[in-house]
């Protein structure tokens, strides 16, 4: 059976302990559900009812190339299928005759899930926001350092995530827990050279295509999307397409190339623009809410897009994003990775953080942090190679922006190619330097349908020309040339630049005093009286503040406790 979240108890508490995880994950009044099983309960969001006896199999995420439910008739049997399952997935299996729970997780353990493991139990939550408790300051550290949670750490502590490619296996009579690997990162190897890459994938899109609704492609200027496109096009797999407007980069090339794409492969679009004061509505509020982000986020672009989400199904991309393409993976491995890509003791978000924390928990942080780091290095070798992996383990699949199973599930099921066992075995070994340039790409797009090469790429903020012939690359760039000057000297553009004036920073009216109305016995006493002199707007310290205090809301009484709506 195929739901959307899942809440175990097994070794402990009461009904109304799972009850309670299920109604905090439960923003879009999804029908719950929950069994009774020996000394436990298992509970789902999306399941009207469970049955009372028996063995029981969940599914949350979308398993694509699954075996037949009927074959798991035991552990034994469900740890045998599990790891045949391919796509984004959290898969639990309650053996009734044995008293034994089974729990998978997809390859790289992009379908979230999260556990707590201790004296009084196991506990297992799609969302961390089904729980209570205190912050993981290494996590945080992490957090300050580079945007999100680095391996298997929640912001909570002692809630992690269950790993990838696991294998998990609890015995109630016991009360013992074993954690297997179903999957391991292959060794370096020219295999990939032979693989027919776009096969695959057209293979992967044509088992999604079978699961539920056709679903709406959230469409850009990038290659992923792009690809994407072309590849429901061969594949048969009927779409509608999604833009939202991106004015703050470069004047909205981004959804002028989507709707320029869209056109050429003959797919209907509809196009967005979000309202100006997103950050400061409700409608932002709600995002952070119905997402399992983890920690909020704010001026992010993914929160306009994640808002937008409609019932039924969506395809963003690919899974987990840097398969073909090196962001993030700096030329100099390791050492070029922590200067570029890491923020140090003396960046500004440090010094922000020492403006709101107390110094000792500030100095726990930024030591958990490292010792994190180094421990995530010294596994991997220090090469192209590691340092892929490591970015692929930790940004694709932590942060909200990489991972769309982390920022649609109350709305939609997220089709996410790019996760088969077969591909995966392939894509992880393509070497840095035959992706660097986008060349990677260009090849695909050759093999798949040229038409995607006759519009330039936005990737990264960067706009790439495709080989060839390519007038459009031109006019764009032009166009970034003209957004740039009007927003530097707009008293030289006088009524010609009229509204299109320099665009300040975002400004959200949650950046207010209310953020520290309430005592908290992690930040220092005196940071208010720090935080009056920093401008609310394009302030780091006060953008820190909000993450803060907004993750501990969805954690704790809610968004609307501190937030005034």
């Amino acid at each position: 059976m195929r739901v959307k979240k899942l809440a175990v108890r097994l070794a402990g508490g009461a009904v109304k302990d799972v009850e309670k995880m299920l109604c905090r994950q439960n923003l879009t009044s999804m029908p719950a559900a929950t069994r009774v099983v020996d000394d436990g309960f298992i509970g789902c969001l999306g399941a009207a009812s469970l049955p009372d006896t028996g063995n029981l199999l969940l599914f949350s995420g979308v398993p694509i190339n699954a075996p037949d439910d009927r074959q798991f008739t035991d552990a034994s049997a469900a740890q045998r299928l599990f790891p045949q399952c391919d796509g984004a997935f959290a898969g639990i299996f309650w053996d009734a005759q044995n008293r034994v729970l089974v729990v998978a997780t997809d390859c790289l353990g992009m379908q979230p899930l999260y556990m707590r493991h201790d004296e009084t139990g196991l506990t297992l939550v799609s969302e961390t926001k089904a729980l209570e408790g205190e912050p993981d300051l290494a996590a945080w550290g992490a957090f300050i350092s580079m945007g999100h949670p680095i391996g298997d750490r929640s912001l909570m502590h002692g809630v992690t995530r269950v790993p990838a490619a696991s294998l998990l296996t609890y015995d109630c009579r016991r009360r013992e827990l074993r954690i297997e690997c179903h999957w391991h990162w292959p060794e370096p190897s020219d295999a990939w050279r032979e693989y027919d890459f776009v096969g695959a994938l057209e293979s992967e899109v044509r088992a999604y295509g079978k699961v539920g609704p056709p679903g709406t492609l959230l469409l850009s200027g990038g290659f992923d999307s792009r690809l994407l496109l072309f590849l429901l096009k061969r594949a048969g797999v009927p779409v509608t397409a999604l833009a939202v407007a991106h004015e703050d980069e470069h004047g909205d090339i981004d959804g002028r190339l989507a709707e320029r794409v869209a056109r050429q492969a003959g797919v209907a679009l509809r196009k967005v623009r979000p309202a100006a004061n997103f950050f400061s509505s409700a409608a932002y509020l709600d995002y952070l809410a119905a997402s399992d982000v983890g920690f909020p986020s704010l001026d992010l672009f993914i929160a306009k897009v994640g808002a937008q989400a409609e019932p039924g199904a969506v395809w963003d991309g690919l899974a987990p994003g840097f398969w073909f393409m090196p962001l993030h993976q700096p030329e100099g491995g390791f050492h070029a990775y922590r200067q570029q890509e890491i923020q140090g003791p003396d960046s500004a978000n440090w010094r922000a953080a020492a403006q709101l924390f107390k110094s000792e928990v500030v100095r726990a942080m930024r030591r958990g942090f490292e010792e994190d780091l180094e421990s995530q290095f010294d596994r991997l070798t220090r090469d192209g190679y590691g340092l892929a992996r490591f970015v692929i383990e930790n940004r694709s699949r932590n942060r909200p922006a990489m991972n769309p199973l982390k920022v649609y599930a109350n709305h939609a099921l997220s089709y996410t190619p790019g996760l088969s066992r077969e591909f995966i075995d392939h894509a992880a070994l393509i070497p840095i330097e035959a992706k660097r340039n986008a060349a990677f790409y260009y090849d695909l797009f050759s093999r798949l349908d040229r038409r995607g090469l006759r519009l330039p790429f936005l990737s990264g903020g960067l706009l790439l020309k495709a080989p060839g012939f390519n007038p459009a690359f031109h006019g764009q760039r032009a166009r970034i040339a003209w957004t740039r000057a009007r927003e530097r000297y707009p008293s030289l553009f006088g009524a010609v630049a009229g509204a299109l004036q320099y665009r300040s920073p975002p400004h959200s009216r949650f950046l207010s005093e209310a953020l520290v109305a309430k005592d908290d016995a992690w930040l220092d006493s005196g940071c208010l009286g720090a935080l009056q002199s920093e401008s609310k707007r394009a302030s780091r310290p006060w953008k820190l503040l909000f993450h803060w205090k907004a993750w501990r809301a969805l954690h704790g009484d809610g968004l609307s406790r501190v937030f005034d709506r």
